[in-house]
């Protein structure tokens, strides 16, 4: 059986990163925080493209819905990953990217991302605080424009380094 591939187990890590890390950061403070769980999947999707990438975020959705405290309907935040995964790879560009195709690519994931959540919201009737989610999707934006850029170069080295 094959080793998985140095990039799928960086991916991996840094996912699994990201999602225990927000939650030890929201349990320790009442502020808003960014979403860390999407930079590392656009950046995979950035370089994957919409599948992989959708695959990839349904695997980085089904995490923060298994971390605690979870989503309020199991399996929301995966459907919502797939699909920023989705739009991200749909962004997927061949040779060098330039930053600002970068930022609008995150900044349009962190949108459906915010959306979904603010619809599961109104279908649930769970209270929504404006100012909070505005904060959030503003953090979440510029967290994309300056991580995913050097996520996509880690994993363009390590792609070089396997061949």
């Amino acid at each position: 059986m094959p080793l998985p591939s140095l990039t799928l187990t960086f991916r991996s890590l840094l996912l699994l990163l990201a999602a225990v890390t927000s939650v030890v950061l929201s349990a320790r403070t009442q502020l808003a925080l960014p979403d860390l769980v999407l930079p590392v999947v656009v950046a995979g999707a950035l370089w994957v493209g919409p599948s992989r990438g959708a695959i990839l975020g349904l695997v980085g959705g089904w995490l923060v819905d298994l971390m605690p405290p979870g989503s309020a309907v199991l399996g929301t935040a995966a459907l919502l990953y797939a699909a920023a995964g989705l739009v991200a790879g749909a962004g997927r560009r061949e040779g060098q990217t330039p930053f600002g195709w970068i930022a609008t690519v995150g900044a349009s994931a962190a949108v459906v991302v915010t959306t979904g959540r603010l619809a599961v919201a109104a279908l649930t009737g769970a209270p929504v605080q404006w100012p909070v989610v505005g904060v959030e999707l503003l953090l979440t934006v510029l967290l994309c424009a300056v991580l995913v850029p050097v996520l996509v170069r880690c994993e363009q080295r390590l792609a070089r380094g396997r061949g």
